[in-house]
This record gives structure tokens, C-alpha cells and sequence, in this order.
């Protein structure tokens, strides 16, 4: 009978706990289920609406804008534009250049031409799509050279950022240079891989990469107003000179923080926006994917352009910030700026990954019913009828 006792004494906690345990998920996945997408346009609330608190937010920008000359500054948190604030004389409509951050739009179109079936894979050779360029400088090293190297900025060529302008042919230039490293073996960052991505998917898409974007990644977004110049072939740059309004850049870090979904459309692969926002190369406070950079330090990832050009993204707060650049041309710290002010800013979460109350103890009310009590009823019959 003791043992009886302790059995049920036993079961009771186990199976308690199996059913009453909040479910959550160590790795944040974003919420996909929204009530709007911003293709016409972000739905503008107050910050409080969202969790976040509106003085420390004007704080924020107060800090940041005079010293370092911040042209602009966004903050979305669940799909909602809580804060917006320009330099004067700028404003909602102002396009603007966002340099290096060229190169992360680069990489999220090849993503869907990889989708589409123009590209077959980033471990396809290089030169394998441009059979009908004579190229200098041939070497086993250029031979294995993949799209995989192109993205991680790990290609092996002599750098190209500071001559490919000058030359008659970008493209060319860049395929003629020498190798100084074997693929994959060393990190540098520059903008002849990012070009070359472009004239990739130019290649195998049959028109430009800003043509191609248009129709299948900036066009079911809502964005049709920029500036996206050419080389001297008319390949659309790779690496740099788009301009676009802020608004619309926020909407690339929101494609991205909902996995590649866009209300019906699926433009870009999960797979990919994972594969951008991995770390292949890390440094000392953060990393680098897909021609995007991982933050580790703040559990997100960003797309990044000089002077200070930002695109954080943050998947456990549900935040997207964009920052247009400062005037002074400066290096911000933001690691530190985002410690002092803006996570003192996020006062409440309006969504949760654990289940409601009523979820969690409606499975436990069942257990109760179906197994625990008629153990108990049953036990003491038993005991009574022995007795």
C-alpha cells in the first residue's frame, strides 16, 4: 500500500510537469503573423503603443544626432514605425545613398535568382559564367573560386576597391587580377566580389540586377522610387551608389526579420536569409555572412554602410532601426549607444513565445480528469475492498 502511495506521488509532479511547462524556443524565430504589411506604407503608432518609451527614445536621438551629425533615424518594433526623426531640411521622401549596404541588397536578390533557378548553387565556379571572357592571371586558385567566396568576401583576388572605377571594364578588371590567396583562406572585404555578384545574376537573368530586383524583390515591397547607378557596361553596381528613403530600406531588414516572407509571398528562402546572417568569418565583436554582418553582442545582425549607415535588426525584441549616416563621417560605437539608451527604451513585450495561461492549464484539467483522479478513486476502492 506504502509503495502504492509513492508511486502516484511520483507520477503526479512528472506528469504534471510535462504538461504545465511554458513551451518556448531558446532560439527566436519571428513572429510571421501580422495584422498589416508595409507595402503601401509603415502604420505610424506612439512608442508606448509597442512597449518602448518615447522619452527615452527623443534621449536617443538627442545624444546621438548632435554629436556625430545623424542624418536620420528609424525604430520599427512589431511591424509599427514608432519613431522617426531627420536632419532639417530631410525628411520621409529624401533619398539617400546607403553605400556598403549595396552589397547585403546584392546578396538578398542573388537569393531569389538562386530560388528561381537562374543560379544553381554558391558553390558553382565563378568562371563558369563568364566562358566568353579571355581572362588574365589563369591559376588553379581562380579555377576554384566559387559564388560561396564571392558572398563571404573571401575570394582570393589582389583588391580591387581602389582601381575597378578606373578601369573601362569593372568586370574585367576584377576577373584579371591576380590571386593572393587561396579561396576561402582569408577575409577581405571588397567591392569587386560584390560587383561581380551582380553581373552574375545579370548573366544568367538575361537583365540588369536593379531590372530583375525590381520585378521580383523591391516591387511586391512597395518600392519603386531610387537611384541605382551603372558601371560603364551598364551593370548595375554591386557594391555601392543605391539610393533609397529610409522607409524603404527598413523594409529590407523587415523581409529579413520574418524570414524572407512578404504577406502571401515567400520572395526570399528562409534557407538563404539564415545562410546570409551566419557568421563564416568572426572577428572581435562580431562576424561575417552572406555580405551581411553578424552582432552577436546584441543578438541580431545589420547591414552596414560607411559613415555610420545602419541597418540593425533584432530578432527577440521584433526591432528594425535604420540609421541614414552621420555628417562627420565618424565611426559610432552603437554596441554602447544601444546599451546606454535604447534597451532602457523597451519597457514591455506585446508579444510572448509561452503559451496563454488558459492553453497551458487546459492540458493539465485533462490529465487531471482522464488519469490522476480515477488513479486516486481506483486506488482507494481497492484499498477498501481488500480492507
Amino acid at each position: 500500500m506504502s509503495t502504492q502511495k509513492n508511486w502516484i506521488l511520483v507520477l503526479i509532479p512528472l506528469v504534471l510537469a510535462s504538461v504545465i511547462t511554458p513551451v518556448t524556443s531558446t532560439h527566436f524565430t519571428p513572429i510571421q503573423d501580422r495584422d498589416y504589411w508595409p507595402t503601401a506604407g509603415w502604420r505610424i503608432q506612439p512608442p508606448e503603443s509597442q512597449g518602448m518609451n518615447s522619452t527615452r527614445l527623443d534621449e536617443f536621438w538627442n545624444h546621438i544626432h548632435p554629436i556625430d551629425g545623424l542624418t536620420g533615424f528609424l525604430l520599427i518594433r512589431n511591424g509599427y514605425l514608432l519613431y522617426e526623426a531627420y536632419w532639417p531640411n530631410l525628411g520621409p521622401d529624401t533619398l539617400g545613398t546607403v553605400a556598403s549596404i549595396t552589397k547585403s541588397i546584392s546578396a538578398t536578390i542573388l537569393g531569389a535568382a538562386i530560388a528561381d533557378g537562374y543560379v544553381t548553387s554558391v558553390n558553382d565556379s565563378v568562371l563558369d559564367y563568364f566562358t566568353d571572357r579571355t581572362i588574365a592571371n589563369p591559376s588553379p586558385q581562380k579555377d576554384a573560386m566559387t559564388i560561396w567566396h564571392l558572398l563571404t568576401m573571401s575570394s582570393g583576388f589582389e583588391s580591387s576597391a581602389q582601381t575597378m572605377g578606373l578601369a573601362p571594364d569593372w568586370i574585367q578588371y576584377v576577373l584579371d587580377l591576380p590571386m593572393v590567396n587561396d579561396p576561402g583562406a582569408v577575409w577581405n572585404y571588397d567591392a569587386g566580389c560584390s560587383h561581380l555578384i551582380s553581373a552574375i545574376i545579370s548573366q544568367t537573368t538575361g537583365m540588369s540586377m536593379a531590372t530583375y530586383a525590381q520585378a521580383r524583390v523591391l516591387g511586391p515591397m512597395g518600392i519603386s522610387v531610387y537611384e541605382w547607378p551603372t558601371d560603364p557596361q551598364g551593370i548595375t553596381t554591386g557594391f555601392g551608389g543605391l539610393e533609397l528613403k529610409l522607409r524603404d530600406l527598413a523594409k529590407f531588414g523587415y523581409l529579413f526579420l520574418n524570414n524572407g516572407t512578404w504577406g502571401p509571398f515567400q520572395i526570399i528562402p528562409t534557407e538563404w536569409v539564415a545562410a546570409c546572417t551566419h557568421s563564416y568569418f568572426n572577428f572581435t565583436i562580431d562576424g561575417y555572412g552572406y555580405q551581411w554582418w553578424v552582432d552577436p553582442e546584441l543578438s541580431g545582425y545589420s547591414m552596414r554602410g560607411a559613415g555610420g549607415k545602419r541597418v540593425f535588426i533584432l530578432p527577440e525584441q521584433d526591432l528594425v532601426l535604420v540609421f541614414a549616416g552621420a555628417t562627420t563621417y565618424s565611426i559610432l560605437d552603437f554596441y554602447s549607444l544601444f546599451e546606454e539608451f535604447l534597451y532602457p527604451a523597451i519597457i514591455g513585450d506585446t508579444t510572448s513565445l509561452q503559451q496563454p495561461v488558459q492553453e497551458q492549464v487546459l492540458p493539465f484539467v485533462l490529465v487531471l480528469l482522464i488519469i490522476i483522479i480515477p488513479l486516486v478513486v481506483g486506488t482507494k476502492y481497492i484499498q477498501r475492498k481488500r480492507s
